[in-house]
């Protein structure tokens, strides 16, 4: 395996094992866990102010780091609520790029506006896939406000928002990955956490992605969040697209069968896109790993291309491809992965109508203040 400047794959297992590595950093996740305490505390206390936005809005987000699926989730409910009629917008915060305190408009109509390097990796996707405006910023309540003035938007769909105490959701959707689980149980940095796994019971429900046989992410939910809906989902490759001139050009996944390839991924637990590549009995021969988000140089061009004289392509992540497309690859040389975010059964018809209700409490409360306010 040929790595970049670390290996995520490593990071996970070292946090599996636990050991003298958790011990070693158990200090510092206390320091970590009061920090999110006090935050919480200061939210909760009145010290600092939640903003409440006069349209629902709808999150979804995680207790781990990385690798649940929080993107293209986040693209299907906007696509949902957009078929409904609705009018959504997704709020992203942008993280990887240098926004520099802007808030922007970075996609519009299946468009991006903004190069990754500015926006990050996550955001430039989101505005190629969706086919309403997607909105970038670090400060998400002002990025908001910009999807209502500027969009006229009737539903914000906040991507990785679990932890943001500033701006109030209305509903909170948990993506949990159903093969890693929580990892060790350990906070960060000696364990995946993001917060306690108390938190876990105020979501508004709960999905589990890439659930295997076996698993025991559900006995866990069960004892932790007992009253809180759980659906299940997969992250289902739909096709393959191909870099040609800078454009993503879509390709059936048939065309990835045998292949030899090498294998480019800068996610936080690339393992999953190793074995969807190995359901197409993809032939890897070689494997690049880089940090999450990480911004590919020439230096890295350069050797993914060395390494490429020996495969028929490389293949990458699709939030990889995106910044990997700025470099002279030869044509058809660059494929990513295309995976979208697909509710198993009819849990997607339970998921959405969960969804729909709350967005209508919401609405209906909202007129029951107008008109008091109206009766005053």
């Amino acid at each position: 395996m040929s790595t970049g400047l670390v290996s995520q794959e490593g990071i996970v297992k070292g946090w599996e094992r636990g050991g003298l590595a958790r011990v070693a950093l158990g200090p510092l996740a206390w320091g970590y866990r009061l920090g999110v305490a006090a935050r919480r505390a200061a939210f909760r206390v009145g010290l600092r102010r939640v903003h409440r936005l006069p349209v629902p809005v709808v999150s979804f987000g995680n207790v781990t780091v990385g690798g649940t699926g929080k993107t293209p989730a986040t693209l299907w409910l906007a696509e949902w609520l957009r078929t409904r009629g609705e009018r959504p917008v997704i709020v992203t915060r942008g993280y990887g790029g240098d926004l520099r305190g802007r808030v922007l408009t970075v996609g519009r109509d299946g468009q991006s506006l903004y190069d990754p390097r500015e926006i990050g990796d996550e955001a430039v996707l989101l505005a190629e896939r969706f086919r309403g405006p997607v909105v970038c910023g670090a400060d998400r309540v002002a990025a908001a406000r910009h999807a209502l003035d500027d969009h006229a938007a009737t539903v914000i769909v906040l991507d990785d928002g679990f932890q943001h105490w500033r701006l109030a959701r209305d509903v909170d959707i948990l993506l949990v990955d159903g093969r890693a689980g929580f990892g060790n149980g350990a906070l960060l940095p000696a364990g995946p956490l993001r917060e306690p796994l108390r938190a876990i019971g105020r979501a508004d429900a709960i999905v589990i992605t890439k659930a295997a046989p076996g698993s025991r992410v559900a006995e866990v939910l069960v004892r932790l969040a007992p009253t809180v809906p759980t659906f299940a989902a997969d992250l289902a490759p739909t096709s393959l697209v191909v870099s040609e001139d800078g454009l993503l050009i879509p390709r059936p996944l048939g065309d990835l069968v045998g292949r030899r390839v090498v294998t480019v991924s800068a996610i936080a637990q690339p393992q999953s896109f190793y074995e969807l590549l190995g359901q197409l009995e993809v032939r890897a021969v070689e494997v690049m790993e880089f940090p999450d988000h990480h911004q590919f140089t020439q230096a890295d061009w350069q050797r993914i291309t060395q390494a490429g004289h020996r495969a028929d392509l490389v293949v990458c992540t699709e939030k990889d491809i995106v910044k990997l497309r700025r470099f002279p690859f030869a044509r058809g040389g660059l494929a990513a992965l295309r995976v979208d975010f697909a509710p198993r059964g009819r849990d997607e018809e339970r998921l959405g109508a969960l969804v729909a209700a709350r967005i209508e409490e919401r609405r209906l409360r909202l007129a029951g203040e107008t008109a008091r306010e109206a009766g005053q």
